[in-house]
């Protein structure tokens, strides 16, 4: 049988499973095809609102007529509609505008009662019909958008929309199906997960193959003179312009963490080149002893102290992993720059004007301390400077007493967790245990794929198991592993909510330029190098260190 009979056959007992299963499904229907190749947008065909069996007549149709029996596009995913809700335009405008997190409407829509033109959630926002200015202003209907994306659509001209004259739309919910090496995989439908695949039985497997695919397109995004293309909003596939000295050492440290759990050799010459880049754009000593990393544009120039923390992390982690300490002069000229920046009561400065070394911002970000603490421990751990780490025991006194757990940040909950290695006194360990048990709720509820969460539990989790090993029983009742571990497991599968799948990327303008990427929904599907780092950090600590989630 060829691929294309076979795939036909497997369409309809799939068509036909659904009907059986589907009490919804007994009324009438749409059915939708999206197709197309890796490096185009799809293209998506609809039946008319019309019962099953005719819709399914139309659909094979369609596929006859279109598809070549000899090549099916890369990209195959069909969608039943069901729940078919007439609402009244008012309403939807004002569920839209009113979300708690943009872009989280998620039903497809139909603009007349029979549905001759419908959109499916995921072209509603692949095309951006859907949008919102950024993340923190609300989502509308983009009425420009709208009419572009019907006239593409459809081959037969179709009234213009105008949305003020609306009266109602009718809503619907989908199950779909995606055409994948030569079968057909089951996605989610409704809520969260809608319209992705769910994890595999085997979920340390599942979040493995994603680091691989993650860790491939991270590497694919270092040129070749060692800068990253720094990001995309893929809808219409526009660049994100600005760069980060910050993000570009923490991305890097991020692709170094996958050696931790794959091996691939043909890494290395793009990241070393990535470091070089950072050292040879960014790195500026002081003096011969004390170096800093600068960021900003020309004329704006400014030293971070996350800049120096996030670089130090990068070169120890490359120390680290290949064991060569051909960066280690670096890192220790940085953490000398970071010991200018705290003071003899363990106080940070944050942020310094460049060339002039003077007071810019005393304090910018929460992130730059616990970011800084853990540098300082990663480079004592190599060279055994006693100064770093009696820097760092006095920045804690400070977080303690300025109750920085109410931050609930990643970078504290690294830093606590490598302190606790090496000084494991109560006080410390408390610290820990607080960043994170008074933020449970706060966590479950997150509708968003905030991938510092899981960093934060993870780094906790470890800390948590050392607390049991060296017999701190009374904290480690505290500390409720049980519920803890409950929500490192539904934080790192909710985040697979946020990776572009095949099936949601071939909804966007170049799906080849973001597939195995990781975005952020509500920030209009943005994907970003430090998006991918977030994410590839929380997993690769999952995955080697998570008891659980191998079966």
């Amino acid at each position: 049988m060829t691929v294309f009979l076979d795939f036909k056959r497997q369409l309809k007992l799939w068509l036909e499973h659904i009907v059986h299963h589907v009490s919804d499904l007994q009324e009438e229907t749409i059915l939708f095809i999206s197709f197309g190749p890796k490096d185009h947008r799809c293209s998506v065909w609809h039946s008319e609102k019309t019962v099953l069996t005719q819709a399914t007549l139309q659909l094979f149709d369609f596929i006859d007529d279109q598809f070549s029996p000899d090549q099916l596009p890369d990209y195959i995913k069909i969608d039943v509609a069901y729940n078919l809700e007439k609402q009244s335009w008012n309403q939807i405008e004002q569920q839209v505008h009113h979300q708690f997190h943009n872009n989280h409407y998620r039903r497809g829509m139909g603009f007349d009662e029979s549905c001759s033109v419908a959109f499916l959630e995921q072209e509603i926002y692949g095309k951006a019909i859907i949008r919102g200015l950024s993340y923190d202003k609300p989502n509308f209907f983009d009425e420009t958008n709208l009419n572009y994306a019907i006239k593409q659509k459809y081959r037969a001209t179709k009234p213009e929309i105008k949305l003020q004259s609306l009266q109602e739309v009718w809503a619907f919910d989908t199950y779909a199906t995606f055409y994948e090496n030569g079968q057909f995989i089951n996605l989610a439908s409704r809520y969260d997960a809608n319209g992705i695949r769910a994890i595999a039985s085997n979920k340390k497997q599942h979040f493995r193959d994603l680091i691989e695919k993650n860790a491939a397109f991270l590497h694919s995004q270092i040129q070749e003179n060692g800068k990253f293309i720094y990001g995309y909003f893929p809808a219409y596939d526009r660049d994100i312009r600005n760069y980060n000295t910050v993000r570009h050492c923490t991305s890097l440290y991020a692709l170094l963490e996958t050696f931790e759990v794959q091996d691939k050799p043909e890494y290395w010459p793009k990241i070393v080149a990535a470091i070089q880049y950072a050292l040879t754009t960014f790195y500026k000593e002081k003096d011969p002893i004390t170096a800093f990393m600068i960021d900003g544009k020309e004329g704006e120039l400014e030293i971070k102290l996350g800049a120096n923390a996030a670089a130090i992390l990068m070169l120890t982690k490359y120390q680290e992993i290949t064991g060569k300490d051909d960066y280690l002069k670096y890192a220790e000229k940085l953490a000398y720059g970071i010991l200018e920046l705290v003071d003899p009561d363990g106080l940070t400065t944050h942020v310094l004007n460049y060339p002039n070394y003077d007071l810019k911002e005393k304090f910018r970000i929460i992130y730059y301390d616990g970011e800084a603490a853990l540098a300082l421990l990663r480079l004592y751990q190599i060279n055994q400077d006693k100064r770093l780490l009696d820097t760092v025991k006095l920045m804690f006194e400070n977080f303690i007493h300025k109750r920085y757990e109410k931050y609930h940040d990643h970078w504290l909950s690294y830093c606590t967790n490598e302190l606790t290695k090496i000084c494991p006194e109560e006080k410390y360990f408390i610290f820990g245990l607080n960043n994170y048990l008074k933020h449970f709720i706060f966590i479950r509820n997150r509708k968003t794929t905030y991938a510092t969460l899981l960093e934060m539990l993870m780094a906790a989790y470890k800390m948590v198991n050392r607390l049991k090993e060296q017999g701190h029983n009374v904290l480690f009742e505290q500390a409720y592993m049980s519920e803890l571990k409950k929500l490192i497991t539904f934080r790192a599968e909710f985040q697979t909510t946020g990776f572009f799948y095949p099936e949601i990327a071939m909804y966007m303008a170049r799906p080849d330029k973001i597939l195995h990427a990781f975005y952020v929904r509500h920030d209009r599907f943005r994907v970003r190098i430090d998006d991918q780092e977030h994410n590839l950090s929380g997993y690769i600590a999952y995955v080697k260190d998570f008891e659980g989630g191998e079966i």
